[in-house]
């Protein structure tokens, strides 16, 4: 678990340095003082061991680069964010505890994290209990007191179709579909079925390959069988190169497209495949030509960022957290202080931003807690990625 209280000490040691030096010099009117003190609290409660670490490290990177910067700069309506970090070891019953912890003992107004949507689901009856929002990287469920942080690939089936369209350079495409056994990858094979029947794009056929699976030779061989124009899959990113061996190795050429680049896109470093494409719900981030928010965050990271490599700048869903960060931030500003869970959560249902680079249009709105309003189409050669399209989300 990761140690809070070298943090808190930290800062504590800060504002007691700052009141030493306001009296020092005088300070102001006891009233004054009063309307300056206070932090606004949020906590990460995330997978920081356990084989989702990745993704728990990645997102506690973009979050804790944002809280630097803002506090750099002054704080939120002047006051400082205090992040208190607690690992849930990707375990719903500890989640469920960090969770009570952080929304009762710690009195924070947000909580980041939430790589697994069983997770998250954990965490959903407690927050709506407390009054705190969530910002979930995986979420399965709608709720008012959770929000998407993360992809929801269900939403990805009309872009995926129009991708489909797009690199096979055909409008009724012979189409093959893969998809690992977790809900959201299922969910989002069913879209694309439902999707792709609308469009009259054939289907013909589609492969389940399970998560703990070592050998998905027999599902490759039935692709191989079908010899589809183009291949669509929602796959881990081992998975997906152990299919496109596969696929080449039978002499298949057909385009693939991943719809998992949120994130994932380090997962393709090693292949120099020029049918290889990927879908993102943020902009990819290119070191060498960033503007705008983009360049913001990459001089937020800093060095925080292990390697200024596209891929892994774009790896780990640092990206999204720190867009969620400002978000939450942008909807705590307009909140005022202090600001309670419930406040913020009502705050965040009419808050909506503009991040170039990353996102032209990035906001929750009520009933719909879900910000991205775009799917990006990459192709991606090794390092070399290149924008192809983007589609509207579902």
């Amino acid at each position: 678990m990761k140690n809070t209280s070298t943090r808190r000490f930290r800062a504590a040691t800060a504002a007691a340095a700052l009141a030493l030096l306001v009296a020092a010099c005088g300070g102001g009117s006891d009233d004054e003082a009063a309307e300056g003190d206070g932090t606004y609290k949020w906590g990460i409660n995330a997978e920081l061991s356990g084989v989702t670490a990745y993704y728990g490290e990645g997102m506690e990177v973009g979050l804790e680069s944002y809280v630097e910067e803002v506090n750099a700069a002054g704080g939120i309506n002047g006051h400082e964010i205090e992040l208190v970090t607690l690992d849930n070891g990707a375990d719903a019953s500890r989640t469920a505890t960090n969770t009570t912890q952080l929304a009762t003992a710690e009195e924070v107004s947000a909580i980041f994290g939430f790589v697994l949507s069983a997770n998250c689901s954990a965490g959903t009856p407690v927050a709506e209990r407390y009054k705190v929002p969530l910002a979930c990287m995986s979420l399965a469920e709608s709720n008012d007191y959770a929000f998407s942080l993360g992809a929801d690939n269900t939403r990805a089936g009309s872009a995926m179709i129009a991708a489909a369209k797009e690199v096979s350079g055909q409008q009724n495409p012979r189409a093959a579909l893969v998809n690992i056994n977790t809900l959201t990858s299922i969910g989002f094979g069913d879209q694309v079925e439902e999707k792709a029947a609308a469009e009259g794009v054939e289907l013909v056929t589609r492969q389940e390959i399970d998560l703990a699976a070592s050998d998905s030779s027999t599902q490759i061989a039935k692709l191989v069988a079908a010899r589809p124009d183009v291949v669509m899959m929602s796959n881990t990113g081992p998975g997906f190169l152990s299919v496109l061996k596969g696929l080449r190795s039978a002499k298949i050429d057909a385009p693939i497209i991943w719809v998992d680049g949120t994130g994932n896109l380090p997962s393709l470093a090693e292949s120099t495949d020029e049918g290889v494409y990927a879908l993102t719900v943020a902009e990819v981030v290119d070191p060498a030509k960033a503007e705008g928010a983009a360049a913001e965050f990459l001089k937020s990271v800093g060095s925080r960022m292990k390697s200024d490599n596209l891929l892994q700048v774009n790896g780990a869903y640092t990206v999204p957290a720190y867009m969620t960060a400002r978000l939450f931030g942008a909807a705590m500003e307009t909140c005022g202080y202090p600001c309670s869970g419930e406040d913020l959560r009502k705050e965040l249902e009419k808050t909506s931003i503009e991040l170039p680079g990353l996102a032209s249009e990035f906001g929750y709105a009520e009933g719909d807690h879900y910000p991205y309003a775009q799917w990006h189409l990459y192709q991606i050669t090794g390092e070399q990625v290149s924008h192809v399209e983007s589609f509207e989300s579902d």
